[in-house]
């Protein structure tokens, strides 16, 4: 399930119930562009050396993530506004890639906040 949230929609309280309802909430922050966008999700979801920085190599490390503690894994990517801004193409193969993977795994949901 992917779940969209713009800047006037309380995205913090958002995060907030996710983390009282007990999930394995990970972040991932921003990007400008296709460079970044990979390094955000390299750097904040600690992906393993293996990861190539391409979206192939994104879509495979996104379902190999493990779930902490059992608990669903809540992937909501911030500050995504800028991107969507910048370079409609590459937003829009993100959000692609993170919905097919919510669509394959069960245990994985997806928020994208544009602020």
């Amino acid at each position: 399930m992917t779940t969209f949230l713009g800047r006037h929609s309380e995205p913090d309280d958002h995060i907030e119930q996710l983390r009282w309802l007990g999930r394995d909430v990970r972040i991932v922050s921003g990007g400008e562009d296709k460079e970044s966008v990979l390094d955000a999700f390299a750097r904040d979801l600690a992906l393993p050396d293996w990861f190539g920085r391409n979206w192939d190599a994104l879509l495979d490390a996104l379902r190999d993530l493990d779930p902490s503690d059992d608990e669903p894994i809540e992937l909501v990517w911030d500050h995504a506004a800028r991107l969507r801004e910048r370079d409609r193409v590459t937003y829009e193969t993100v959000v692609d890639i993170l919905e097919q993977v919510a669509d394959e795994r069960g245990d994985l949901n997806v928020t994208v906040v544009t602020r």
